[in-house]
């Protein structure tokens, strides 16, 4: 193939993450990456297991004089969030990533370029590759942890021997994660009673929001579509009734929703345009920058049959504004860090039932049920279905953690020039780490990675010359 990253070393890591970004690996379709992982392992004549979900383990032996050095496992997910401007056509389960290079980073056009988590992808299939002498080797290529974490569950721990872990899935030059929050998804179902539409419903959509990923980008005070249209909403209600068609917002849970569509049928039309120029002077003097490019606006709906009920319309909105949503509680132990959160990821439905998806975080197991607890009362106080899923572990710190304090110490020696201050810290976000860790039994770990941006949005990007760095602190770790 083409390829269309040059000067950056070594050369071989940035082919790699140029192949696999031409292989279609949104969350559920990881099996086209698994075989491109598979086969490269049988090539260099390696250990390699696969299991029935596609996760996979390669091992390389130990070379020479590190005959007697422990083994060392290096993970990262093979999945992708597939996120799109509204206006990009693209097909994620067939089509390969546009990259494109500009002012030294990497991005994907009009799309997420899946630098989360295919640099740890690139990393461990460029080690793999080394012929220099290190010590022995276990990469553990995990699926669907932007969905389920159900690779890191489901995986046979048996065949591991490590007992020290660099997990590759983080953001952030010259940070080494040490503990993450734990999550769990609240699943609202509205079984929907139709009438028969009386005319041509209107559109509303919200769009031109910034999102983000739900757990680190919680704290930006960047907008919700879905609630900015639940906002709209329940305003517009309580002057004129309506019955709403359809809604749609956000495609991921743990994205913070950029664009929200709904259709209804109003009485007063000429109302609804009123309404809404009064929610449009409020949010500019409440918006970030970041949301600078919020926009809402009116067109024509589909001609549809039926329409909700103004019961389970009314349900809807109420799921829309009165659930929790953004920062539920501020750490005590790290400065500025988020204990507790979630986020209304997801909004969409059928002609049965629509879903209103919440996805929490936290690092207090005790607050997180509190937090779910809240959830499904607010369930039964509306009559609405509410189902709590996908549950996942924290990662607790480890004071003593010698691999954090290696990170640190090499990071200065490698780059003592670079105006870096290495540090560890916690993140509000969920990593594997923790399920592996427990899986395992205890396992030294922390998480690192290069400069990214923005990712689970369209405007993710890569620092190329971080990753180039990258390369030289991993190798180094892994030497000793």
């Amino acid at each position: 193939m083409e390829y269309i990253i040059n000067g950056y070393e070594p050369k071989r890591l940035f082919e790699i993450f140029e192949e696999i970004s031409a292989i279609p690996r949104g969350s559920g379709n990881e099996k086209g990456i698994a075989d491109y992982i598979c086969a490269y392992a049988e090539k260099l004549g390696l250990y390699c297991v696969r299991d029935e979900v596609n996760n996979v383990f390669v091992r390389k032996n130990a070379g020479k004089g590190y005959e007697n050095a422990p083994a060392v496992l290096l993970q990262g997910h093979t999945d992708m969030v597939c996120e799109k401007n509204a206006s990009t056509v693209h097909d994620f389960t067939k089509d390969p990533l546009k990259l494109r290079v500009e002012n030294g980073f990497l991005s994907a056009d009009g799309t997420t370029l899946g630098a989360d988590d295919g640099v740890a992808v690139a990393m461990m299939l460029a080690i793999l590759e080394l012929e220099d002498d290190l010590p022995e080797i276990e990469c553990l290529f995990t699926v669907s942890e932007e969905t389920s974490l159900l690779g890191a569950e489901a995986f046979d721990y048996s065949v591991v021997k490590a007992k020290k872990m660099i997990n590759m899935d983080s953001e952030g030059e010259g940070i080494a994660v040490v503990s993450s929050a734990g999550g769990a998804d609240a699943c609202f179902t509205v079984s929907t009673d139709r009438v028969k539409c009386t005319e041509r419903p209107i559109k509303i959509t919200v769009t031109g929001l910034a999102g983000g990923h739900s757990g680190t980008d919680i704290s930006t005070c960047r907008m919700n579509a879905n609630r900015v249209m639940g906002r709209i909403l329940a305003r517009l209600y309580e002057k004129t009734p309506f019955n709403l068609v359809t809604i749609k917002g956000g495609n991921m849970k743990n994205a913070i929703a950029r664009e929200c569509v709904c259709e209804i049928v109003v009485l007063d039309k000429n109302e609804v345009e009123n309404e809404l120029e009064i929610i449009r002077k409020e949010l500019a003097g409440e918006i970030c920058t970041d949301d600078s490019g919020l926009k809402i606006y009116l067109d024509k709906g589909k001609i549809c049959e039926n329409m909700l009920t103004y019961k389970d319309t009314s349900k809807i909105i109420n799921l829309l504004t009165l659930a929790p949503n953004g920062v539920y509680a501020m750490s005590s132990d790290f400065e500025g860090l988020v204990r507790t959160s979630c986020n209304c990821g997801v909004v969409e439905g059928d002609e049965n039932e629509i879903k209103v998806w919440i996805k929490t975080r936290s690092s207090c197991n005790s607050e997180h049920e509190v937090l779910l607890r809240v959830l499904t009362r607010l369930g039964k106080a509306i009559d609405v279905s509410c189902e709590i899923g996908g549950m996942y572990e924290s990662w607790d710190f480890c004071k003593d953690s010698e691999i954090a304090t290696q990170f640190v110490e090499t990071f200065k020696e490698l780059f003592p020039d670079s105006g870096i201050e290495p540090k560890t810290a916690a993140i509000h976000a969920g990593l594997e780490c923790g399920t592996i860790i427990s899986r395992l039994g205890g396992c030294d770990t922390i998480a690192i990675g290069p400069n990214v941006y923005d990712i689970h949005s369209p405007d993710e990007r890569l620092d190329l010359a971080s990753l180039e760095r990258f390369w030289k602190l991993v190798l180094k770790l892994i030497k000793g």
